[in-house]
């Protein structure tokens, strides 16, 4: 996936809030949209090189992106559209094994009382619901979700049970956008309703996958790098 834009290297300076950073740009402060809420002080902190994205328009309030961060020398993407930008591009294509043979995909569609990620039909097949889930956090090697306690999450979770029980398959793909991760995990220590729900869904039938990815830094590319199993294994057993 090419992103679009002009781009610039810049310093980052401070996040007066969820949504806005202010940026050392050629000497001058600029403000820059993060399109991503959570808090990331390992990835964002002052004097950390960051990506911007040069994206003005009358509506916006700044003229700036803000989508990725230096971390040990990597430029790691911390927009969290990504991962569904990503899967729009790659499922139509065949690219995840795991759902090659979904042509038609829906995206966003409505069930019970949420709005799902991607609903994937195939004729042969039974039809798919799939969530997808952005982490930007990797601790000795293994991904993380989420970064905060999120309600939204788990409401997810419990649709794709309630999928499974009206005879659809039922998948969560997290999208870990880094290479440093070689497993997922859910972050129970910052969400532990998260997981059990997450434990709960597998066993019920939901299933799991993560996929890291990879930010081509001359091209402005972000592509998926490779398959990473999720460990739902008991807490007490984490490295």
């Amino acid at each position: 996936m090419k992103l679009q834009g002009t781009f610039h290297y810049s310093e980052f300076l401070e996040r007066p809030n969820r949504f806005l950073t202010i940026c050392q740009l050629n000497g001058k402060r600029v403000s820059a949209y993060i399109p991503n809420p959570g808090p990331m002080p390992d990835l964002l902190f002052p004097g950390v090189e960051v990506l911007l994205r040069h994206t003005p328009a009358e509506h916006r309030k700044t003229d700036y992106d803000l989508v990725c961060s230096r971390n040990q020398g990597t430029l790691l993407s911390l927009d969290s559209r990504v991962p569904n930008w990503l899967l729009a591009e790659a499922l139509p294509q065949g690219q995840l094994a795991p759902f090659a043979h979904y042509q038609d995909i829906i995206s966003e569609p409505v069930y019970k009382e949420s709005r799902l990620d991607f609903l994937l039909h195939a004729e042969g097949y039974p039809s798919c619901y799939l969530e997808a889930k952005s982490s930007t956090d990797a601790i000795n090697y293994i991904g993380l979700f989420p970064r905060v306690p999120t309600e939204r999450g788990q409401r997810h979770v419990q649709e794709l049970m309630h999928a499974i029980d009206e005879g659809y398959r039922a998948a969560i793909v997290f999208i870990v956008q880094r290479t440093d991760a070689d497993r997922m995990r859910p972050n129970d220590s910052v969400d532990p309703d998260f997981g059990l729900i997450l434990r709960k869904a597998v066993q019920y039938g939901v299933e799991a996958f993560a996929w890291t990815t990879r930010f081509i830094e001359p091209t402005h590319e972000i592509v998926l790098h490779r398959a990473i199993p999720v460990d739902l294994s008991p807490i007490d057993t984490q490295d």
